[in-house]
């Protein structure tokens, strides 16, 4: 039996639960996952004990009560966290057994996103940020394997730590491999899908997309997503009011992970229109791939990320700029030879695909 933890996940969060918990079942793993969340889900089913835990509960309750849970399984061989401050855990089963392989998944680069996110002045950020290090240093000697998320564009931070490192892209299932051509969706349509933040250069798409609808009178920007501030949410709006933008933009929640397919592929373009922060140079983001593999022309932002995966079938704009953001749109939408998006199309099925992903995250288990 294996153990999935997770804090700060949805439970049917599409790597842990589509890609690495179903990949598991399908090779008739048992698993016990223990999710942290507001959500009414029970993903339990016959290889599945699911366990949800309201997010008012706080982090060192919720491992307590996990190790309790699973200490006695005789059963368990495999422990896989998905959040740093599940670390604990860890130390908690190893002092008192070390007869369990435990599997550390880091999802993003944590000081870049507190780099990112935080507003603190430099001195007091970059103190905060050496300190987590040494909080979880403490605890990755109870670490087996780690598994990355990203390739390290800079540095990789455990390196030195003489831990077995596996890097396992979140890259799109081939399901999903649609063979329908561009030339038949609907023109000048634009969609972007994810958070909404201003480090996602959602101000930017927006401004940008006076000069798109100026060129192409019918063009339509479909944002799909969580605001990631009720001051933003309440700024993107002011905006759009400002620029007489009501008709060509259409906001909408976020949805299932297993929808997003149904909007991708009844648009022409999808734009990655990030801006250059610390997150943004060191983190590949998930929507790219999907972009791709749905045969969208693919506008993005200039980012080390995404060029170590893409680059000549990429419409690419200037990070941060409007004006460079909305000709790199008008050029996609008007382009009518579909080479970019038939070559992303190939890269998907050839190369950044789970399946691809698929046995060496499998391999981890079996040891």
């Amino acid at each position: 039996m294996i153990a999935i933890v997770s804090s700060n996940h949805y439970p049917d969060d599409e790597r842990i639960f589509h890609k690495q918990i179903q990949s598991l079942t399908a090779k008739k793993f048992k698993i016990i996952y223990f999710t942290r969340s507001n959500s009414d889900l029970d993903l339990s089913n016959e290889f599945i004990r699911h366990h949800n835990f309201n997010c008012h509960v706080d982090i060192k309750t919720y491992v307590k009560s996990i190790y309790n849970i699973i200490f006695n399984l005789a059963e368990l061989s495999h422990i896989q966290i998905h959040e740093t401050d599940l670390l604990p855990l860890f130390k908690k089963i190893k002092l008192k057994k070390n007869n369990f392989i435990t599997i550390y998944d880091v999802h993003e680069n944590m000081a870049a996103l507190y780099r990112t996110f935080s507003n603190r002045i430099k001195p007091i950020k970059e103190l905060a940020i050496y300190l987590r290090h040494l909080q979880e240093n403490r605890y990755l000697k109870y670490v087996d394997k780690i598994i990355l998320a990203n390739h390290p564009i800079s540095t990789n931070p455990y390196i030195d730590m003489g831990i077995p490192i596996s890097i396992i892209e979140n890259f799109p299932e081939l399901k999903y491999f649609k063979m329908s051509s561009i030339s038949v969706r609907k023109p000048n349509s634009i969609i972007y899908h994810g958070h909404l933040g201003p480090e996602r250069g959602i101000y930017d798409l927006v401004k940008a997309m006076v000069s798109v609808v100026n060129d192409l009178k019918n063009a339509k920007l479909t944002l799909i997503g969580t605001f990631r501030t009720k001051k933003f949410r309440s700024q993107i709006y002011s905006l759009i009011n400002e620029l007489n933008l009501e008709q060509s933009i259409e906001i909408l929640d976020q949805i299932p992970h297993v929808e997003i397919w149904t909007y991708l592929t009844k648009h022409k373009v999808g734009v990655v229109p990030f801006r250059e922060t610390p997150l943004t140079v060191e983190n590949t983001p998930t929507k790219l791939f999907e972009m791709m593999i749905a045969g969208l022309e693919v506008v993005s932002s200039d980012l080390p990320p995404i060029r170590h995966f893409v680059n000549s079938s990429i419409h690419w704009s200037v990070p941060g700029d409007a004006l460079s953001l909305s000709g790199a749109i008008i050029n996609a939408c008007k382009t009518s030879d579909h080479s970019k998006a038939d070559k992303n199309k190939k890269l998907i099925k050839e190369n950044y695909n789970w399946e691809k992903n698929k046995d060496r995250y499998l391999s981890l288990f079996y040891s």
